[in-house]
Parts: C-alpha cells; sequence; structure tokens
C-alpha cells in the first residue's frame, strides 16, 4: 500500500531526496484459501511492494522430500497444531487488519560451523524502515511451549530454566551495519516465572534506529542450542514492514531554496515565501510554528544551538538546519 510521497532534506549534506512511504504487507501476493507459497515453483524468490525481494532457496530431493529456507508467504492461521508442517502458520491465530497475507522467515543451519544463517531482505533503492510486525510461528511457539523429540520445552520441568528465543533484526547498508533491534519472541529468564512470556499477538517493532539502508537481515538464536545448533525451530511470521524509500537524490538545493545567514544570531531571510513553519528543538519538540506568508524569521530570544526547521515552500515540504549562535 503506497501511503505517500514526500521530499525530506539531508539536514548534514544539503541534499533533497524524493522519497515514497510504503507499507509492505503481502497484499499484492495471492493465495487460495488456508494456503502458502514456499518456492516450489524454484522462482528463488518473490518481489513485494516496489523496491523490496524476499529471496527463497527451495531444493526437491526426490519421493516427496523437499526443503526450503529463506522467505515463504502464507495466509494459514492455524494456532493449535503443534505439527511441522504447521510451520506457515501465525500463532496469533488471525490476519492483521487489511492484511491477509504474512511472511514467513526460516533461518537454516550451515552444517560446517552449525551457525544459523541469517534471512536477508534486500531493497532496490536505499532504504529508511520505520516499523515492522512480528509474531511466532504457531509450530515455533507450541515447541516452545510443550518441547518435542528435538527441542526441550522452556523452562525445563520445573519451569525455572532461563530460557529465551530472541530475532535479531540488523539494517546493513551496503556492508556496513547501521544497527541491530533485538526482539524476544519468547523469554522464560525471569526471576518470577509469571512474568514468562511466548509472543502470541502481532507485535509492532521499531526500527527507526537501524536509519539509512540497503538490506535487512533477520537471525534466530536460542538458549536451546546444542553441539549441531539451535534446536528451536527457526520459524517466525512477519507483515507490515513499513519504510521510506529514497528514490531520487537532487544536489545544489540552493537552486530550490535558501536562506540566510546560517549560523544566525538573529534574523533569518529566506529567498521563497514559506508557508506552515515549524521550528524544533534537538527533542523533536515544537517550539515556534507560524501558519503563512514568511519571508523572515527573527531567533534573538532563542537560545545558542541547534534547530530543525520544516515549512512548506511552493507546496514541497523542506527541512533545515539551523544554527543559532
Amino acid at each position: 500500500m503506497l501511503k505517500k510521497m514526500f521530499l525530506c532534506v539531508s539536514l548534514s549534506l544539503g541534499l533533497i531526496y524524493s522519497s515514497k512511504s510504503q507499507v509492505i504487507n503481502f497484499e499484492d501476493l495471492s493465495l487460495p484459501p488456508d494456503s502458502f507459497w514456499n518456492g516450489s515453483d524454484f522462482s528463488g524468490g518473490f518481489n513485494s511492494g516496489i523496491y523490496a525481494h524476499f529471496p527463497n532457496n527451495f531444493v526437491d530431493y526426490g519421493g516427496g522430500i523437499t526443503a526450503w529456507d529463506g522467505f515463504s508467504y502464507s495466509n494459514k492461521l492455524n494456532d493449535s497444531l503443534q505439527d511441522f508442517n504447521n510451520m506457515y502458520s501465525c500463532f496469533a491465530g488471525l490476519q492483521l487488519i487489511n492484511s491477509t497475507v504474512f511472511g514467513v522467515s526460516f533461518n537454516s543451519i550451515d552444517w560446517m560451523t552449525n551457525d544459523v544463517i541469517p534471512t536477508e531482505v534486500s531493497f532496490t533503492v536505499p532504504a529508511i524502515p520505520q516499523s515492522i510486525f512480528i509474531t511466532n510461528s504457531a509450530y515455533t511457539a507450541l515447541t516452545i511451549r510443550n518441547g518435542d523429540s528435538f527441542s526441550k520445552k522452556f523452562g525445563g520441568v520445573t519451569g525455572n530454566d532461563p530460557d529465551w528465543f530472541k530475532l535479531d533484526i540488523i539494517g546493513y547498508n551496503d556492508t556496513l551495519v547501521t544497527d541491530t533491534v533485538h526482539f524476544y519472541l519468547a523469554d522464560y529468564s525471569y526471576t518470577d516465572s509469571l512474568m514468562d512470556y511466548i509472543i502470541k499477538d502481532w507485535t509492532e517493532v521499531n526500527l527507526t534506529t537501524l536509519g539509512q539502508i540497503t538490506k535487512l537481515d533477520f537471525v534466530l538464536s536460542s538458549s536451546d542450542t546444542g553441539a549441531y545448533g539451535m534446536n528451536t525451530p527457526a520459524f517466525f511470521c512477519f507483515d507490515n514492514l513499513n519504510c521510506n524509500f529514497i528514490t531520487n537524490v537532487t544536489e545544489n538545493v540552493n537552486g530550490l531554496f535558501n536562506f540566510y545567514p546560517n549560523p544566525t544570531t538573529a534574523q533569518v531571510y529566506f529567498n521563497k515565501i514559506v508557508n506552515n513553519l515549524k521550528i524544533y528543538n534537538l527533542s523533536g519538540e515544537v517550539i515556534y510554528s507560524k501558519p503563512g506568508n514568511i519571508s523572515s524569521i527573527d531567533l534573538t530570544d532563542f537560545n545558542s544551538g541547534i534547530y530543525f526547521i520544516k515549512m512548506n515552500v511552493d507546496g514541497i515540504e523542506i527541512n533545515k538546519k539551523i544554527i543559532k549562535k
């Protein structure tokens, strides 16, 4: 769902970026009721939204034996069946509003090192992720709750084992890690076992600390890890990945709009008439606003420091940094 278009200004570089805000909710992918796609068409992955690619590796060993890793998508909602074939169902047991299809991620294991292999979303243009909704796969959540022949019941026999199941969401700008967001899909590490939990509801996770990225990695880890790697089934479900996508860069911002002097001790003048002006402090609080027909502003009474000005110029929203001496 394409939500809006806007212009944001790089405050440090003086560049104008034309951007699109988009929620990737997989509604551009069609499925029959109570079904899934897992790459069995050997397409190697799928695209959703305008700029995001979700890779998939599907292998057919013959004799009805297949395997996949990476990403799939599904609309299955069985939250009560603890079975490997129920890996495509979300533990929430329902979809998000206006989103019938959701993504499923599966981390495979590197059999040489026994390390978890990240699943990775790539973008064709730079992205600034805002948030994503996460829940457990029903198969994983029920295995955590009950255990099976391969995986332990979290909490152990007494219920006091400090077990956990964690998702790391890692932003990459090319090869540079921008930041990592940690989200616990299950946590039994509390001293008071009544606080132990397994995520069931769709839960929004804030991704703004990742900044501008070109790739997004997902890595699962668990306290239930043995000599051959993680024993907890490495699935989770996700939906509504909200990103701002940078689609164009225009240098020479002064050709469109300029103001002076900056830094300033008092008056600031604009080379175009400005409307809907707001000034923000470093905490993001609006400390001054004026509706329209503005050719200058007076910062005499402002404390020395850095401020950000948001304003409308010729129908375009512009953001600028200004320094008060």
